[in-house]
């Protein structure tokens, strides 16, 4: 009796893996190119955790921010770079007054993207906040050189040298 109901559980484990397994022309088209609720609500939304560890440092809890965005380290996405990850983690960390890591962080962000202007702008004001102005002023060239005086970057940058 034991045999009979094993044969009969494990006829029914296998049909359903095939009914799970098989696709019929009719009920599929319209199911496959849409995810699933369970799909949707299981992937992670990497722009809102950038979001809120932005969220955070803007609220001063930089140690909260700084964990966040570690954990977005690995993450690739069309949305941010690793380098904007790199840059904020070092902006907490400046703002916490923990210069070393920020400066270790900064330098991250701009080997990936030597080019990246929140980075350039951030470390140019970390200098400051180190008495470092010479350093600042080539921040603020290099700046100028990438794009113009008339820049967002370059002018905050400029103002933070002047104000300091």
């Amino acid at each position: 009796m034991n045999l009979k109901i094993l044969i009969t559980l494990f006829s029914l484990f296998f049909s359903s893996l095939y009914a799970a397994g098989s696709s019929s022309s009719s009920s599929s088209s319209s199911n496959e190119s849409a995810p699933s609720t369970n799909e949707s609500a299981s992937k992670p939304n990497h722009l809102k955790e950038y979001k809120m560890a932005i969220n955070l440092i803007r609220k001063k809890e930089y140690k909260s921010a700084i964990r966040n965005l570690k954990m977005l380290v690995p993450v690739v996405s069309k949305d941010f770079s690793r380098a904007d990850v790199f840059n904020e983690i070092g902006f907490a960390y400046r703002k916490s007054d923990d210069f070393d890591n920020a400066a270790k962080y900064y330098k991250k962000a701009l080997d990936l993207d030597p080019e990246h202007l929140g980075a350039i702008e951030y470390q140019g004001e970390m200098y400051v906040d180190l008495g470092q102005k010479e350093n600042a002023q080539n921040n603020l060239a290099l700046l100028k050189k990438l794009v113009g005086e008339n820049n967002s970057y370059y002018k905050e940058l400029n103002n933070y040298i002047s104000n300091n």
